[in-house]
């Protein structure tokens, strides 16, 4: 009887070792995110309802998505209930959260954005006075530019095809044969 009392603590012991275990890794995954967003989830009861996705190598992105100047907080996050993906919002000077996807129907994107396989910021597209958008591929549609209009979030079609270049590669050579050289093409104009 003793024996088997001190095999049931041994094993309520390992397992009880192996949840605080859990706790602490799934605590040091924010250590990511800036204090500051990381704060203003807790507050709002974010992780109630959402958790962020991790899944993606970039699931946060950081620009002025409202054009006032200061760094807002653009997060990839998941529905706890219905695994649902999509994007939360973080202004750094706006108290609203602003949510797509996830559950709720964003425009032509849908409630789920499960099909999201990359994002990155474009500085370039600026469809509201100085703020950056966010370009979101998906793998078999065109690019969606996804801004703040200065109310909400709305989204736009690009014209890219699906394999359009994604910018420069910063810090890689130029391979010589992609270089056009004045001559070398007779047959079009450079």
């Amino acid at each position: 009887m003793k024996t088997n009392l001190s095999h049931l603590t041994l094993i309520t012991l390992i397992l009880s070792m192996s949840v605080f275990a859990q706790d602490s890794t799934s605590i040091d995954r924010y250590n990511d995110l800036p204090k500051g967003v990381y704060d203003t989830l807790v507050e709002t009861d974010f992780f109630d309802a959402f958790d962020v996705y991790f899944q993606m190598e970039t699931y946060a992105q950081y620009g002025d998505f409202n054009g006032d100047g200061a760094v807002d907080a653009a997060i990839q996050i998941i529905n706890n209930n219905s695994h649902k993906r999509g994007i939360i919002f973080l202004h750094a000077n706006d108290e609203n959260i602003y949510l797509i996807g996830a559950g709720k129907a964003f425009a032509e994107l849908g409630d789920d954005f499960k099909w999201l396989n990359s994002w990155r910021i474009d500085s370039f597209t600026r469809l509201s006075e100085g703020s950056e958008s966010l370009i979101l591929t998906h793998p078999d549609h065109t690019k969606s530019l996804l801004y703040f209009d200065g109310n909400n979030y709305a989204f736009q079609g690009m014209e890219a095809p699906p394999n359009y270049s994604s910018g420069p590669i910063y810090g890689e050579p130029i391979p010589q044969l992609l270089l056009r050289l004045p001559g070398m093409y007779p047959h079009q104009d450079l």
